[in-house]
């Protein structure tokens, strides 16, 4: 690796961050390409370190960091092995063609040095996360991903959509991170150490010695998969992510590619590879915990999928698609084996790439026709035909079609259900996978294929300028490629897992011909309307539900929104009433009685003031000749 890799591949653009406005001071290109350079810099760095990384090596590098007393320390760690290495190439190489397409796309926009700062600190705050050897600096960073996600989400904070988004966001992250961070705590006070390979150690001595329990892993695990809950939108802390695409586009593919939605993904993994590894923590012993990352994966990946299959915002289907993969990823991980743990790391990385892909190419169309209503979009093929082949490769790999990424990762996460023998996770994974196509072509044939909208009639569309164009261009070149470094990314993890089984491929060929079959049959073929299914009342009552995103939402403002009003509202009267007036009147009856006493000695009449005024005089005057004569 490159000198001191594992630490600049986050250090710059964490510092490079701080330097954006003044850079934008020198001029606005300067400010610009100035982050793009401090990303690229960071992405040679982070890539530098895959020889590093490479058959499943791992190093961890530790100093000195917050003094506990006497010689003990927390110690600031690194950690070099495939999966951090991956990450933090992940968050960086994506992450600076992100930044490349921004000079483009945010070309015309105010508050650019805002912008780029919280872009380069955001990338710089995931690569951290995912390079941290303990859970104290995980934390850290994990809450610098936070704050950065609500920057940016908030971008346009004139919008009151916008800063509802980035608060929404904000405050149902915090509902998981707050639950991590009881777990950290729990962990930390327990055996005395955040380092990972530490606690894994001292939790199988507890164990052996019979100081602690199952039931206290079990506990502290699902606590810190609450974290993961809430950053990768899981359900139920699912809703804030559809909100976010409030913030412009080049965000939501950072957050849905790079950055925020995989650590949960990541921290899974983590915990599953170096701290409660399989050869010393038993899956039985665990079955509990595996269970409960299985069914929650499962369950939210069907459902997102249902809800993309309504949505018409071009970025909202996407960001429903994200939801769902991220799902597939956590039920694969849920399957407790090395398949569903290979699986889902080949699948974070193959959605990185055609993931960032197609938010890029809904940010090239938004970018042309000024609207994010798919309703509103149709025959860009013919305008924007780089745009559109990119697109269709995009799609066709989150569909699992042949021979794109897409199909090789999906087939080893609906594999490790078939070996686990997880038939109901199986199920929802085949079903999610069914519907992701549906969604997929219903996607691109609004956008592209259908007869022009009256507004793209009378607007017309125009192709996205080169600097967003070659982001595209190489994206979709990696989508092309990435699935068939399967084996490659075996040698380099260090585990190979066995070809799908029969039963896999046939269940990938049933997704393709039932999900392409109903596509082409609603969308391309145009033979039945959704129109004519919305209108019957089974239809109608199931496309509100979905529309209504199953009234979720709605639920969590009556119980956290209006019902958290109401209750401060009767706080505040009791307040009112209770203490403040009740303090005001107690002070104006304590007065009058005071008053009451002084009024006794004061008659008002003037003959008898004046001798008490003669007779307090001549007290003090004898008073003053006594102590003369002492």
């Amino acid at each position: 690796m490159l000198p001191y890799a594992a630490w600049l591949s986050w250090v710059i653009p964490l510092v490079g961050s701080l330097f954006v406005p003044l850079f934008f001071r020198l001029g606005k290109k300067v400010g610009e390409w100035y982050s793009v350079a401090v990303v690229s810099v960071a992405a040679v760095f982070s890539i530098s370190m895959i020889p590093d990384a490479w058959g499943g090596a791992a190093q961890v590098i530790r100093v000195p960091w917050l003094p506990l007393g006497g010689d003990a320390w927390v110690e600031a760690s690194i950690l070099i092995d495939p999966l951090s290495v991956m990450m933090a190439s992940i968050a960086t190489g994506v992450g600076a063609l992100i930044i490349l397409y921004s000079v483009g796309y945010m070309a015309h926009e105010e508050g650019l040095p805002r912008y780029y700062f919280f872009m380069l600190f955001f990338i710089g705050g995931m690569t951290g996360l995912v390079m941290a050897e303990n859970f104290l600096q995980l934390y850290i960073f994990w809450e610098i991903v936070g704050l950065c996600s609500y920057g940016l989400i908030s971008f346009y904070y004139r919008r009151k959509e916008a800063t509802h988004a980035g608060i929404k966001a904000f405050v149902t992250t915090r509902v998981g991170d707050a639950a991590m961070l009881i777990g950290i705590l729990l962990l930390f006070t327990t055996l005395g150490t955040f380092n990972y390979f530490e606690v894994g150690e001292r939790l199988r001595e507890a164990l052996t010695a019979g100081n602690i329990g199952v039931g206290f892993v079990l506990l502290s695990m699902l606590l810190i998969f609450g974290g993961a809950v809430g950053k990768s939108a899981q359900f139920p802390l699912h809703v804030w992510l559809p909100d976010a695409m409030e913030g412009p586009t080049p965000v939501s593919a950072l957050i849905h590619a790079a950055t925020m939605v995989k650590a949960g993904v990541y921290l899974v993994a983590r915990l599953i590879l170096t701290v409660i590894p399989f050869e010393a923590f038993s899956p039985a012993m665990l079955a509990e915990w595996y269970a409960t990352i299985a069914l929650i994966g499962g369950f939210t990946a069907f459902m997102a999928a249902t809800m993309g299959l309504v949505s018409n915002d071009i970025k909202r289907v996407i960001a429903y698609s994200t939801i769902s993969q991220l799902a597939l990823m956590f039920a694969a991980l849920g399957m407790a084996s090395e398949v569903g743990w290979f699986g889902g790391i080949f699948h974070l990385l193959s959605h990185s790439i055609f993931k960032a892909l197609l938010f890029l190419a809904a940010g090239a169309v938004i970018h042309a026709v000024h609207t994010n209503n798919l309703d509103e979009m149709g025959g860009l093929r013919r305008y924007m035909p780089i745009t559109f082949w990119t697109s269709l490769i995009g799609v066709l790999a989150l569909s699992g079609v042949p021979p794109l990424s897409g199909f090789w990762s999906k087939d080893i996460l609906i594999e490790s259900a078939l070996e686990a023998g997880n038939i109901p996770v199986y199920l929802l994974m085949v079903g999610a996978s069914i519907l992701t196509f549906i969604y997929s072509l219903r996607w691109l044939y609004k956008v592209f294929l259908a007869p022009p909208s009256p507004h793209i009639a009378e607007h017309g569309a125009h192709e996205a300028p080169k600097v967003m164009t070659i982001p595209l261009i190489i994206l979709a070149g990696l989508t092309l490629v990435v699935g068939f470094f399967e084996p490659l990314l075996g040698d380099y993890t260090g585990i190979h897992v066995a070809g799908p089984s029969m039963l896999t491929y046939l269940s990938s060929a049933a997704i393709l011909l039932v999900g392409g079959g109903v596509g082409y049959l609603f969308y391309i073929g145009g033979m039945v309307r959704p129109e004519q299914v919305r209108a019957t009342p089974i239809g109608g009552a199931l496309h509100k539900l979905l529309v209504n995103r199953y009234y979720i939402d709605d639920i969590y403002y009556k119980v956290f929104v209006d019902g958290f009003d109401r209750l401060s509202s009767i706080l505040l009267r009791f307040v009112e009433l209770r203490v403040i007036d009740g303090f005001n009147y107690a002070i104006s009856k304590a007065t009058a009685a005071a008053v009451q006493v002084f009024r006794n000695i004061q008659t008002g009449e003037s003959n008898i003031n004046l001798s008490g005024f003669i007779i307090g005089i001549a007290i003090l005057l004898l008073l003053f000749i006594s102590l003369i004569l002492g």
